[in-house]
């Protein structure tokens, strides 16, 4: 077997890499804070929220994370979720309501 045949994998895996890496550094490039605001909203309409008015941003602090969004009522019941770069909720919290 010729020496090019044995190169011939290790190229398409190093080329492989390349594409997921580019795919994902371009995504992470393209997210804009008002679209996933926007996209968070919506879902937290889905769960039963009152108005899309309640939700708010703030960097994130921790290492790793982007946004924290915080969509409260007035009477204090809502949701903080965490966003990583990628505009993914990572986490979620339930905030209780006032009394």
């Amino acid at each position: 077997m010729p020496r090019r045949m044995l190169f011939l994998p290790v190229l398409a895996v190093g080329l492989g890499a390349m594409a997921i890496a580019l795919l994902l550094g371009g995504r992470a490039v393209t997210t804009t804070e008002t679209e996933v605001i926007e996209r968070v909203a919506a879902q937290y309409l889905s769960e039963g929220g009152v108005e899309r008015s309640d939700c708010e941003a703030r960097p994130a602090q921790s290492e790793g994370l982007w946004l924290v969004i915080i969509c409260e009522a007035r009477s204090g019941a809502g949701a903080e979720y965490f966003i990583d770069r990628f505009g993914r909720v990572t986490d979620s919290r339930t905030l209780g309501e006032r009394s």
